[in-house]
């Protein structure tokens, strides 16, 4: 007798073939664009707990609204007062909702050694960034693990890599599930 270890991994065949669709739609987005005036970053952030609170998706989108809008970009740019011509030189975000295991990481340690070892929420975020030249600097300066932390108390960990194209469909597998919490920033048409 077959039986499935995890009844959320059933996904509808019409669901998972829309969500299949949006997802070439993004990949063809993102490739073409130009690659002399964007760079791809894959950025993923988890959040840190509170007390035994289960996060929403909207609760976790807010966050991370948060941390782009009212943080990271106001320091990208250095501004927080917003004309056309700097809205069109911030880069171009597609952020996904994706759950994982929640192990414990190490986040400090205490004064004999041991590490201090907590869980991050079940929901977080993947995200694509498309940097223009005006920041691809600074992101490539961020390359690598934690370098978003001074941006948001509520991140956890994070983690900026150069990718290409097809990141999309591995940030967006939770599509399916989470088909309305797509966060887009960054879509400008002249």
């Amino acid at each position: 007798m077959n039986t499935i270890s995890n009844p959320s991994l059933i996904v509808p065949a019409q669901s998972k073939s829309k969500s299949r669709i949006v997802q070439d739609a993004y990949h063809e987005y993102l490739m073409a664009l130009d690659p002399d005036e964007f760079t791809l970053f894959h950025l993923t952030t988890t959040y840190l707990p509170y007390q035994n609170i289960t996060y929403s998706p909207k609760v976790t989108n807010q966050f991370f609204i948060n941390f782009y809008l009212k943080n990271l970009l106001p320091d990208l740019l250095h501004t927080r007062t917003w004309s056309r011509s700097k809205k069109m030189l911030q880069p171009i975000v597609l952020s996904f909702l994706d759950d994982h295991k929640i192990d414990p990481i190490s986040v400090s340690t205490y004064a004999d050694g041991k590490p201090v070892l907590a869980s991050p929420v079940r929901l977080h975020h993947h995200s694509i960034v498309a940097s223009r030249p005006s920041t691809t600097n600074q992101f490539m300066s961020m390359l690598g693990d934690n370098t978003f932390l001074r941006y948001s108390g509520k991140i956890m960990t994070s983690n900026l890599k150069r990718c290409d194209a097809g990141i999309v469909y591995y940030a967006s597998k939770m599509l399916w599930k989470y088909p309305d919490e797509v966060l887009q920033f960054g879509f400008f048409q002249d």
